[in-house]
């Protein structure tokens, strides 16, 4: 920074005001920015950053749970999606082409993925009414590996849920299981007899493979480890004595994306698009999951409920942040997503396992397994034992693959089936009493309802009446991505319908980011103030007469009206040592402006001048820094009054000599 000290209104200005440029903008559309990926953007003159475009258009999805055909079901859901993508994202896409950007359109969620962007193209992009957010590329991660290589026959995790009593009746057959994690060896001794891509003379990837990331390229691989050993668990075995899989005659697919130890959610994303429509081939019935993040993110939630329109059980880690309360990460706490903790040998909660309660409301995990020196395969053609609720979550899914291979009238009955394994788990009971269940109390925050039996679960799914059928709930209205001004009353609406019982919307219950508000039913409204400005995600859910739950959720954006517009088109010229700034006011309702400076090498900015203004002037305005001394220097400014600061204007740099 420069070594003359710089006040807070240095001797060297002049500010001049140019009314007659005067454009008053609304500051909604910066809001539809996320905050960091804002301030990313806003570092420098030339910062770049990847992001996501958000459109809210988005289908009905509730006809895809009465298709019986699992591979119609589908691709109804694949079509209503990529239908409704191609529909809104039309306009945003050809202005992307025609300026030479990058990206990627998404049709899983209303996306389109943009590798290198700059503040001017978000905020262009966030003026387009159909653009509902604009969000930053997240790093998720998985554990790192501990390799081991004893041999134990069938390993003490698959008897302890008792996976092999079930084996002579069926092994998984006929059951497509996949992971979306660091890749798998597909050759490994244990898993190649399984790999739905070994067509007996070779090898066919397509449609059993897919690698976003670019390391494997066309050809399974995995270079971390992690993947090939959630693989094993769910259906590994060599077939000479290391009986490592839950279910071991289940075929399996796989996606990779993690890179490394990271997962990019751009490759996250390409994956879950992939799960539902895996290149023209069947898509797989359960999809394990053992990555995730802090908890309370909806950012993969629209993925999870696609799965489950489609059919496909979505198996989540609980995630590894114990023993606290609330550590449950997401995705895993969502009400859609079956998460699993981890326990050990004596059915002791694991020290790491995450805690609930959800930040969108209930219990998690949903049920625990085995996450304590599980011994699975590893590259290559090795064996490794390692910790973690990554390796609890694939006995959920391979349990799963039992149900369905003995039970085929529960295949695609994503609550039902999860009913059924929370319902024959072991009880175990805590003195921990996370979200104010009370000790001893079933289920609870720790365990969920117990440690999973799959020999118990396949009784309960062959021996009982037939199964029933979940319920579905839509909310209606608001759509998707509304935007509202602080203060305000807002509405919501929603309808709900059971097989079984017809009309449940009158039980339809309604959460604000996890808590509850209203009286319930088909109709609800809720306050905003000022102080809730921000995103909301509203949750819709019904259960029916038989316990099976359905759950619909949007994102609403609360807008502070009292802040103002940030300034735009920010110039600079050098004239004897002067630096002179130009910008566009954009408010009617600033007091003033805060004018940033920093080394363009740092990343530290530093205020130089706060001026008063009149509210209500707008239009173009100069100042002159008469004093920045020799340097590279970068300048932006903010418009500020008593609600707080705008977000920063675009940035500037210049050079004294």
């Amino acid at each position: 920074m420069n070594s003359k000290a710089r006040s807070s209104w240095p001797y060297g200005f002049l500010l001049v005001f140019l009314t007659a440029l005067a454009l008053h903008a609304s500051p909604g559309t910066d809001s539809k920015i996320d905050a960091g990926l804002m301030s990313r953007l806003a570092d420098d003159d030339d910062a770049k950053a990847p992001f996501f475009v958000v459109f809210g258009e988005r289908p009905d999805l509730t006809p895809a749970y009465r298709i019986s055909n699992r591979q119609a079901r589908a691709q109804f859901v694949a079509r209503a999606l990529q239908a409704t993508a191609n529909r809104s994202q039309a306009g945003v896409r050809g202005y992307l082409q025609g300026r030479r950007v990058a990206f990627t359109p998404f049709w899983i969620e209303n996306k389109i993925y943009i590798p290198q962007g700059t503040l001017e193209l978000a905020r262009a992009l966030a003026q387009r009414p159909e653009v509902v957010a604009i969000l930053p590329e997240v790093v998720y991660t998985v554990p790192q590996p501990q390799p081991s290589s004893t041999i134990q026959s069938a390993e003490w995790n698959i008897s302890k849920i008792r996976a092999d009593r079930v084996w002579p009746t069926t092994k998984g057959g006929g059951i497509v299981v996949a992971n979306i994690d660091t890749g798998v060896q597909f050759d490994h001794p244990a898993l190649v007899r399984q790999y739905r891509g070994n067509i007996g003379s070779g090898f066919n990837h397509s449609g059993n493979w897919y690698d976003q990331t670019g390391v494997c390229g066309s050809v399974p691989c995995d270079n971390i480890g992690h993947g090939t050993h959630t693989m094993g668990t769910m259906v590994g075995d060599d077939g000479a004595g290391n009986q490592i899989g839950v279910a071991p005659e289940a075929k399996w697919v796989a996606c990779k994306g993690c890179l490394n130890g990271n997962c990019y959610s751009s490759h996250l994303m390409a994956c879950a698009q992939w799960i539902v429509s895996p290149g023209g081939a069947e898509p797989p019935h359960i999809v394990n999951n053992s990555w995730g993040g802090s908890g309370g993110n909806s950012w993969y939630e629209s993925y999870v409920q696609s799965w489950v329109a489609a059919g496909i059980l979505p198996a989540f880690s609980i995630g590894n942040s114990g023993p606290g309360c609330n550590t449950a990460g997401s995705p895993g706490d969502y009400a859609e997503s079956f998460a699993t903790g981890a326990s050990d040998i004596n059915d002791v909660i694991a020290n790491f396992s995450s805690r609930g309660p959800s930040a969108f409301g209930g219990i998690k995990p949903n049920v625990t397994a085995p996450g304590v020196n599980v011994r699975s395969s590893y590259p290559t053609n090795t064996y490794a034992t390692l910790n973690g609720t990554s390796l609890a979550s694939p006995h959920s899914a391979g349990t799963t693959a039992l149900v369905w291979a003995a039970a085929p009238s529960f295949v695609g009955n994503i609550s039902g089936t999860e009913q059924i394994i929370r319902n024959s788990a072991v009880i175990l009971t805590t003195t921990e009493t996370c979200g104010g269940v009370p000790a001893g109390a079933t289920p609870n925050n720790t365990y969920g309802y117990g440690r999973i039996d799959a020999f118990a679960a396949v009784s309960a799914a062959t021996g009982g009446p037939p199964p029933n059928q979940p319920p579905t709930v839509t909310i209606t209205g608001p759509a998707n991505g509304s935007s509202f001004t602080c203060p305000a009353m807002v509405t919501f609406t929603g309808t709900a319908n059971d097989p079984e019982q017809g009309d449940l919307t009158s039980f339809i219950s309604w959460t604000d980011n996890g808590n509850g508000f209203g009286t319930g039913g088909g109709s609800v409204s809720k306050s905003y103030a000022c102080t809730d400005a921000g995103s909301h995600n509203i949750s819709a859910t019904v259960v029916d007469a038989g316990g099976l739950s359905a759950t619909d959720t949007i994102s609403i954006t609360i807008e502070n009206s009292l802040l103002p517009a940030a300034p735009s088109n920010l110039t600079a010229s050098v004239s004897g040592g002067a630096v002179t700034l130009m910008w566009q006011d954009n408010a009617d309702n600033e007091t003033g402006f805060k004018v940033q400076w920093k080394l363009k090498s740092s990343s530290v900015w530093s205020l130089i001048a706060t001026t008063a203004f009149a509210p209500g002037v707008g239009g173009g305005v100069t100042y002159v820094d008469n004093n920045p001394g020799k340097g590279f220097w970068s300048y932006r400014v903010l418009a500020t009054n008593s609600a707080g600061d705008s977000a920063p204007s675009n940035v500037v740099s210049v050079k004294i000599r």
